[in-house]
């Protein structure tokens, strides 16, 4: 049967084949993946003075470990890797293709295991013993030398930075709009709430408490909402600019775009890999999509996770596509990085960043200032996430 096409009907065939192939719908191979996840559910990692379970041991989890509910989520958020990425993967773990890294704290680590229980079952050729589980390596590097997962060292010029930042007409209105209400939260929890990240701190344990079952204080209900937003702002702060980006997101991407790199010029080690797991937290979440500039400033939910994944099509042309999955009852939501199409072709995307991606992080944060003394923020931070 022949079909007739006039030249209007023929125009717009054309057009929408055009903007398929600008929209990378035209047959792709995932080529590797990038799996950058926070921790999962937790107990509280300290408390305000004023908590009655400031003395409790929160026997037999303790503090800031995961709780049961933080467990199934992480080894559930295995089984969602396992089914999305079965056929790209193998049913067989092989340490050349597969790395994982966490950050050198208790509930990364325990949660980077649990992800990996559920993403690689021991397969038949595997099976060991009773169990349908195999060990699979994890690396972690000392919190003082680890600048892609959980970056505490100091770094002078960040803390500059974001007091500038603090500092600004915009920022200093909404604390002068809020310092009632910081003020009152202050007298009934006894937490000194100095900066926006002693304030999303106190979120961080209310929320702990809450998903624990731990006795929330009677005023908690009515005022979560509006802390919330007040932690939410914590991570507009800290992802401001472009300094701030690339002192701490930077360094991540920096390596993810090197591997993709590598990946395309066939100088990837070992030559098989495919993918890296990334067990991380909150900040570090932040950190990464603002470099990206494609973060919605809120705070990152325990489990969530960013998918950056790297196909080629049939030209052999390299692009990215970035899904974040903030909410473990629904599926990832495919992000668009600004300046490019959904599907990002690697060398614009490497053009695009190129100002949040340092040289040496460590040199770079140096002030020179011999006298400069790192923020009360940025020695707190590693109780926050």
């Amino acid at each position: 049967m022949i079909v007739k096409v006039g030249v209007v009907g023929f125009f717009i065939i054309f057009r929408l084949t055009v903007a398929n192939l600008l929209q990378g719908d035209s047959p792709r191979e995932l080529q590797m993946v990038h799996i950058v996840m926070r921790h999962g559910i937790r107990t509280p990692h300290h408390t305000y003075p004023n908590d009655p379970h400031i003395n409790d041991t929160l026997y037999p989890v303790g503090w800031g470990q995961l709780t049961n509910a933080g467990k199934l989520l992480q080894y559930e958020t295995g089984k969602f890797l396992r089914k999305r990425y079965n056929d790209f993967l193998g049913e067989n773990y092989w340490p050349d293709q597969y790395y994982c890294q966490s950050s050198d704290v208790d509930r990364a680590r325990a949660s980077v295991e649990l992800t990996n229980a559920g993403l690689w079952p021991p397969s038949k050729i595997q099976q060991w013993g009773p169990l349908d589980w195999q060990p699979i390596p994890v690396t972690s590097l000392p919190l003082e030398e680890d600048n892609l997962l959980f970056f505490i060292a100091p770094c002078e010029e960040y803390d500059r930075e974001l007091e500038e930042v603090v500092k600004s007409k915009e920022l200093q209105k909404i604390y002068r709009d809020n310092e009632k209400f910081v003020k009152m939260l202050q007298d009934l929890t006894g937490k000194d709430l100095k900066t926006s990240i002693d304030v999303q701190d106190l979120y961080s344990i209310l929320e702990a408490k809450k998903l624990f079952n731990l006795t929330m204080p009677a005023w908690a209900d009515n005022f979560m909402y509006k802390i919330k937003y007040l932690a939410d702002l914590n991570f507009v702060i800290i992802t401001y600019n472009d300094k701030l980006k690339r002192l701490k997101g930077g360094p991540l991407l920096k390596k993810i775009l090197n591997d993709w790199k590598a990946k395309k010029d066939g100088t990837i080690k070992p030559k098989k890999r495919k993918a890296f797991l990334y067990m991380t937290h909150d900040y570090n979440i932040a950190y990464l999509l603002g470099a990206l500039k494609i973060f919605d400033p809120q705070v990152p939910d325990y489990g969530s996770a960013v998918l950056l994944e790297l196909s080629k099509n049939q030209e052999n042309e390299f692009g990215v596509q970035v899904f974040y999955r903030n909410d473990t009852s629904l599926p990832p939501y495919e992000l668009t990085i600004p300046g490019c199409t959904k599907i990002c072709p690697l060398e614009k995307l490497v053009d695009l960043t190129k100002n949040v991606i340092p040289g040496d992080v460590m040199a770079e944060c140096k002030s020179g200032d011999a006298k400069y003394i790192p923020s009360e923020g940025g020695k707190k931070f590693k109780n926050v996430t």
